[in-house]
């Protein structure tokens, strides 16, 4: 087995992926309903012949053929107990092709379902079905595990979680499907997705599929400077629905690699629609090209990040301690499970300046596992802002961990007897940044030096766990002046000290101020002590009198705040008092005008249970169901498609909206089919048809499709994947469908779509047929003489508007 580091440290030039193995697979007579991973028992001549004409053509490293290997994929076929057999199988032919002198990558793409929240399947559930995939590809010889096509960063962690589950030491590289405004279609930016990958231990991280060469230029840029890894770009040539014009001939392909190596790629080989005549162009045009030195990126400041934002501050990290448990205000609000108003703190910290959001749900009273969950889950489709996962409870962090979209702070552990270990393993498994309390099986010490003496041991357990003191937040534990007049310059002292030995330091503001009066003015003025001390984050409220205003004055007096352009960006929103009192400023964010603006924004906030309790409100106040529809609902759900198509909301976003749409909706169909005034199926807007063609297992966008089609007030039935046109057909007839909607995703069902449009257009002459899915083109819906194309699901919606009326 060869090292995958020292092949890619080894030289100075450039290494070469594979290309496609769909494509190559159907050429030699697959087809569905079998699996492409079924050939690697039933014709293993084949696939092995597709890896040796890869190495002819001048590939360093050959992927697998168990792209949906995993027991959630082979299930379709009845083989999820086989998937260690069919991943061994498929590692074996590789390393067989490649001999010694190539790589092998054990190839592990998405499950095809969309964790929880947002789909039925669990973290866990996930953890469960890479397991297996990737103890046959480590048996079968993978010299290295490549997850690809990723496009959600959660599952990612889960696939990376089972690897470390089944040998923590196996080397694996992450590489993501950038798409939608240059993001992936959940909203994780590629500088997220490249520090994440660093942290959580990968070897490289790279980008595939969704687009051309051309286009990933500025992606692989992003992802060397982010990084400090080796960059894998393997983009697409063309998809199954392409026209001759629209796909990368091998030398255009070509042509394009030699801009990707310039932006800092290291390994370049292709996906869908790529060939071993594009491998072969691309040793001859780029194979001796260069490649940049990785960037050093080990004193850049401490990576925090949410799904769909990287937060690294020169200046101080400000932790919004807003959403905890121990807060009275918020404390009944957790236990209750009211969610709303914990989306309403979260959104009132975020724009208040806060740069990292603190979780605390510390009820001995709640199962505070599940509750973390829950609270992560609501945090997140509030903001942006990366989350600090507060708890002593391993359980409990884990739990966060998990649900977690970006690189949270894991806070805290304290130096007893293994803690610090323990930390320092959950935050490698699933890429995070861990603060310690310097505080052991006696407490906390007194002096300065002998709590920089426990500090300096956690920086020395990190330092033998391989785990870099720069992401370690050592908290500096000042003590109550109040009770300690010395505890201000005894916590100075201790954050100088953490700061000599590499680490960051981090302190709880309020704790110096406790049992004492005017604790606003001592807050702010031990805030800007402990900045010129060095200390790197504080855990604080934002809307606390003078904190914004202390930060922004201190990042610029300290050089943190290049041409004062933060400062001047917030000067205007500070008062000429010490601060304004927290109330003030929450009340400065002004309630809506009236009920149907109130919807508006509760669907916007992605808040179902607001959304539904005015829902309620319109019905008993007298308005009709079809206006609280039209009115409230319909509006709300095109700002929400705005948001979207201009890059500020993603996936998670649009399906949380739709929830909170859909509850409202619901309540309208019901409320007139029990008025009698008609079924709820002819109070509908219409009735939608969706199935994925027959032979093909992917109905991810088809899923999404259903939900914002509901949520928009339509009927809509859905067949699910692999459906027969026999059964499309009969099934239209029956619901008495206005529009059928077509998805397909493998090469070889493309053509199944074809004859499906053409049989349904025949027999059905009044009803609408539409097409989708990743393959799927504007070109190739128009030459196969459907009704409609649509990219994402906002676009389904407006093409179903348009075609109903």
């Amino acid at each position: 087995m060869k090292n995958l580091m020292s092949v890619m440290t080894r030289g100075a030039s450039l290494l070469l992926l594979d290309g496609g193995m769909g494509t190559m697979l159907a050429e030699r007579g697959w087809a569905p309903p079998e699996l492409p991973e079924e050939l690697n028992l039933s014709r293993p001549d084949v696939v092995r012949g597709i890896h040796r004409a890869y190495i002819e053509a001048g590939a360093d490293i050959i992927e697998t053929n168990t792209f949906g290997g995993s027991p959630v994929k082979l299930a379709h076929r009845g083989l999820a107990d086989r998937a260690v057999e069919i991943c061994a199988a498929g590692a074996r032919l590789a390393r067989q092709a490649a001999g010694p002198d190539k790589l092998v990558a054990g190839c592990a793409g998405p499950l095809g379902e969309l964790l929880d929240p947002f789909g039925k399947l669990s973290f866990d559930g996930a953890v469960d079905a890479f397991r297996p995939q990737f103890q046959g590809l480590i048996e079968g010889g993978a010299d290295f595990i490549l997850i690809e096509t990723a496009i959600d960063i959660r599952e990612v962690k889960a696939a990376v979680a089972a690897l470390k589950e089944v040998d923590d030491a196996f080397p694996f590289v992450v590489s993501f499907t950038f798409e939608h405004k240059g993001r992936t279609v959940t909203g994780t930016p590629p500088e997220v997705a490249a520090r994440w990958a660093r942290i959580v231990g990968a070897c490289a991280v790279g980008a595939n599929c969704g687009m051309g060469p051309g286009a990933y230029v500025d992606t692989v840029a992003v992802l060397h400077e982010h990084s400090g890894l080796p960059v894998f770009i393997y983009a697409n040539a063309g998809l199954p629905g392409d026209g001759e014009g629209e796909q990368w001939g091998p030398e255009r392909y070509a042509e394009a690699g030699a801009a990707l190596v310039e932006a800092g790629a290291t390994v370049v080989g292709g996906c869908c629609r790529t060939t071993p005549e594009h491998i072969a162009e691309l040793k001859r045009r780029i194979g001796d090209m260069p490649v940049l030195p990785r960037r050093d990126v080990s004193s850049d400041p401490a990576p925090f990040a949410g799904r769909g934002r990287l937060v690294m501050e020169r200046g101080l990290v400000l932790v919004g301690e807003g959403v905890n448990a121990s807060r009275p205000a918020v404390r009944p609000h957790i236990e209750a499970g009211d969610w709303g108003e914990i989306r309403e703190i979260a959104r009132a910290q975020t724009e208040a300046g806060a740069s990292v959001l603190d979780v605390n749900v510390g009820l001995p009273q709640v199962d505070q596992a599940e509750t973390m969950k829950r609270a992560v889950a609501v945090v997140e489709s509030a903001s942006d802002l990366p989350l600090s996962i507060d708890s002593d409870m391993p359980s409990v962090m884990e739990a966060g961990l998990k649900a977690c979209a970006g690189i949270p702070l894991l806070n805290s552990v304290t130096a007893k007897a293994g803690e610090v270990e323990r930390g320092i393993a959950l935050a490698k498994k699933y890429g995070a940044i861990l603060a310690v309390l310097p505080m052991d099986e006696d407490g906390i010490p007194d002096g300065a030096e002998a709590r920089c003496a426990i500090a300096r041991r956690a920086a020395e357990t990190a330092d033998r766990l391989g785990y870099p003191r720069a992401l370690l937040f050592i908290d500096g534990l000042c003590m109550a002046v109040g009770a300690d007049i010395n505890a201000p310059s005894v916590g100075l002292e201790v954050l100088r000290l953490i700061k000599s030995l590499g680490c960051r330091t981090m302190l709880g503001l309020s704790n110096i101020s406790h049992g004492m009066p005017a604790r606003g003015v001592i807050n702010r003025t031990w805030l800007a002590m402990a900045m010129s001390a060095g200390l790197d984050a504080a855990i604080a409220n934002p809307l606390g009198p003078g904190i914004a205003e202390t930060i922004a004055a201190g990042n610029l007096l300290m050089g943190h705040d290049e041409n004062a352009k933060a400062f001047l960006a917030s000067a205007a929103s500070f008062s000429s008092s010490p601060g304004v009192a927290a109330d003030e400023k929450e009340k400065a964010d002004e309630q809506p005008a009236d009920a149907w603006e109130a919807l508006k924004r509760a669907i916007v906030r992605c808040d179902p249970d607001k959304a539904g309790a005015i829902g309620r409100s319109l019905d008993e106040a007298g308005v009709e169901p079809r206006e609280v529809i039209d009115r409230g609902v319909v509006p709300a759900l095109a700002e929400v498609g705005r948001l979207y198509d201009s890059g500020k909301f993603f996936l998670p976003q649009l399906l949380s909206a739709a929830e909170a749409a859909q509850r409202v909706c619901d309540a309208e169909l019901s409320r007139i089919s029990a008025s009698g005034a008609g079924s709820e199926k002819s109070a509908d807007k219409g009735t939608v048809l969706l199935a994925t063609v027959e032979g093909d297992l992917h109905d991810l966008g088809k899923n999404i499709v259903a939900t914002m089609l509901r949520s928009y007030g339509y009927r809509v039935v859905d067949l699910g994947k692999n459906v027969r046109c026999s059964e499309i057909e009969r099934a239209a007839k029956e619901s008495g469908a206005g529009v059928i909607g077509l998805s397909a995703l493998m090469t070889g069902t493309m053509e199944c779509m074809k004859e499906d449009v053409f049989l349904l257009k025949k027999s059905l002459p009044g009803v609408f047929v539409i097409v989708g899915g990743a393959s799927v083109s504007d070109g190739y819906c128009e030459r196969i003489g459907a009704d409609g194309w649509a990219s994402d699901a906002v676009g389904a919606v407006t093409l179903v508007s348009r075609l109903l009326g």
